[in-house]
């Protein structure tokens, strides 16, 4: 491929990551405006590459947009569907744009397009809110950890091809420390989750790349250290992350509230309740966003409310795209791209806690995620 070629791949995938950022903090490009902007970079792609790759997730997700279609038949609030169906839309096109770029485009610049996109859009929020050197009004802390969250997955997933990681791993860390600010409790403990359980299942290929890569990790370490404690605003947002996250640890541990914490119960209110109104219809469910036109809120769950909604169809729809990635990781055990598998996994399994904590079945970070990874997974 041209560097002409490259470039042109670098500028797409930057421009995609760029406005799946920006989407998540200004609310004004809400998600039909963000539909309208992937479709025409859909069309850019097409007018270079005119095929398009859909796998097997993607059609998989897009008998879940389907279902949820039909669903509008018995569903009571229409208006309120919107909420779920546009960015379920949107969930399907980035799916067929991100596993395009990585099936046609040059792999290294889609990735290294997709992280700049990232850095753009996060400075961009640095910009306008300040965060983490202050936390701003009607701060969206999930949200925002879930921006981060894809920083520092796609830094990590371009590190594993490049011969030269320092800077990559320094974007990665820098991603890691904000998501720990945002005091997400259920992001940095998924994050936490994936990376023990991938170097779990990997632990030799793990161990080799943690020694190999001894000094670099520990000058980025001492280094972002120096810098944070020479910055008062950041020690205490950063200290204010960790103990957030303990928190969150003891009250997976004790399943009850703690002080400081006085969610958990009020959680477990809401599931129980979205699960015993799903076990009045378990197969269909009781249509797009019953639950929030019933109790006023989400579950804060993605498999509540899937099921509430729309019953065990679509909780084997959704969660069938994990079970299929897990078969794709599976199969490329002994492919190329090693280490971007060991990424691979952890992500997949940090995503999967989240969603037992939060509703990401629409999220948009989470399908360009899955896209790329399936688009390397493909490939080894």
């Amino acid at each position: 491929m041209s560097d002409l070629g490259r470039l042109g791949s670098f500028a797409l995938a930057a421009l995609a990551a760029l406005v799946l950022t920006v989407e998540t903090y200004v609310v004004s490009f809400h998600a039909a405006r963000l539909g309208v902007v992937l479709l025409f970079l859909l069309a850019l792609h097409l007018t270079r590459f005119p095929r398009l790759v859909v796998v097997r997730e993607a059609v998989i997700y897009l008998c879940f947009l389907a279902y949820m279609l039909l669903e509008l038949l018995w569903t009571r609030d229409l208006t309120l569907a919107l909420n779920t169906l546009v960015p379920a839309a949107n969930f399907v096109i980035v799916l067929v744009l991100f596993g395009s770029l990585a099936a046609f485009h040059d792999l290294k610049a889609v990735l290294a397009g997709t992280v700049c996109g990232f850095l753009a859009g996060a400075a961009g929020y640095l910009q306008l809110s300040g965060f983490p050197f202050r936390y701003p009004a009607e701060f969206s802390y999930n949200s925002i950890a879930g921006m981060y969250l894809f920083g520092l997955i796609v830094s990590l997933l371009l590190a594993s091809f490049a011969r030269r990681k320092g800077l990559l791993l320094v974007l990665a860390a820098l991603a890691g420390i904000h998501v720990v600010a945002t005091t997400s409790i259920k992001t940095n403990v998924g994050i936490l989750l994936g990376a023990a359980a991938a170097a779990a299942i990997h632990f030799g290929l793990v161990s080799r790349l943690v020694w190999r890569h001894a000094l670099i990790i520990l000058t980025i370490g001492v280094a972002l250290t120096f810098a944070v404690a020479s910055n008062e605003a950041a020690v205490e947002t950063i200290k204010r992350g960790t103990e957030r996250v303990a928190l969150g640890i003891q009250i997976l541990q004790a399943r009850e509230d703690l002080p400081g914490y006085t969610a958990f119960e009020r959680r477990a209110t809401w599931q129980r309740e979205g699960l015993r109104g799903w076990a009045s219809n378990p197969v269909f469910g009781h249509g797009v966003e019953a639950f929030r036109s019933r109790f006023g809120l989400t579950s804060h769950a993605s498999h509540v409310d899937i099921l509430y909604n729309s019953g065990v169809i679509g909780v084997a729809l959704f969660y069938g795209i994990f079970v299929s990635v897990l078969i794709r990781l599976y199969r490329a055990r002994h492919g190329e791209y090693r280490n971007a598998r060991v990424i691979i996994l952890g992500g997949l399994i940090c995503y999967l806690f989240i969603s037992f904590a939060g509703t990401i079945h629409y999220i948009a970070t989470l399908a360009a995620f899955l896209a790329l990874g399936i688009g390397i997974l493909k490939r080894a």
